[in-house]
């Protein structure tokens, strides 16, 4: 269950890196209009992607664990910042609901009626502040050739890494290098990131929009796992619905 807690948390953190990850303003020309418009690089079209998913707030999530037992999945409607999920998690044969509230948090098993306390430490809620100064760590995006589908949505696909501690190195206060260590040991020092876009022949709603997420630790060496084959720690986070209306109320 703390795997579970600690994906969902993982994806709103994402959300909010990617959301902190902005470019300046193009410089003006030398006659002091603004510059010809260009192509955004796909940095900032992942940028973008992530700001525009937190300035909506919230979004029904359906998130994915690659555990070194078999995969893990939830989902539910989640905000993103004071953090709040109502979510349904499936851990193999056993369901749960699951209720977050900023630092609390309640579990249900299977159909029973009662509700259990979860441990505030569950969800490291103090790494969001940190993930707004994750940006400098970002490395290498490029956008990958063609077009796949995500959720049936037309989506490209850019991929990258974060490097936590050159985010960490530029941290403005020791409280937000804190937070900057505590979503290195959520994720890994040094995740590589993919992000799906929605398509520019997507519905004008989804173009552009951050579809899916996954933040996973750096491949092993070569020959020590097979081809396709998950990768334990993995997190996958697919976003639909953004903005809906979230209301928790603890039980």
């Amino acid at each position: 269950m703390t795997r579970v807690l600690r994906a969902v948390a993982g994806g709103a953190l994402a959300v909010l890196a990617l959301a902190g990850c902005t470019t300046g303003t193009p410089a003006p020309g030398a006659d002091g209009a603004p510059a010809a418009a260009t192509a955004p690089s796909a940095q900032d079209a992942v940028a973008a992607a992530g700001r525009a998913l937190a300035d909506a707030g919230s979004a029904r999530v359906d998130v994915e664990l690659d555990s070194v037992t078999g995969p893990v999945r939830a989902s539910g409607p989640v905000r993103f910042a004071p953090f709040a999920a109502d979510l349904t998690v499936a851990l193999g044969t056993r369901g749960a609901r699951v209720r977050v509230l900023e630092d609390r948090a309640w579990v249900r098993f299977g159909g029973s009626d009662r509700w259990q306390p979860l441990s505030t430490g569950l969800l490291p809620v103090g790494a969001v502040g940190g993930m707004l100064h994750a940006a400098p760590g970002l490395r290498d995006v490029v956008a990958a050739p063609g077009t796949t589908e995500v959720g049936g949505i037309a989506a490209t696909t850019a991929t990258g890494s974060v490097d936590l501690a050159a985010a960490r190195a530029g941290a403005p206060d020791p409280a937000v290098a804190a937070h900057l260590d505590e979503l290195a040991g959520l994720v890994s020092p040094a995740p590589r990131v993919t992000a799906w876009l929605g398509a520019p022949d997507a519905a004008p709603a989804d173009r552009g929009r951050l579809l899916r997420l996954r933040l996973e630790p750096q491949a092993p060496p070569t020959g020590t796992q097979s081809a396709g084959a998950a990768v334990p720690g993995a997190i996958t986070v697919s976003f639909a619905d953004p903005g809906l209306p979230v209301e928790v109320t603890a039980p």
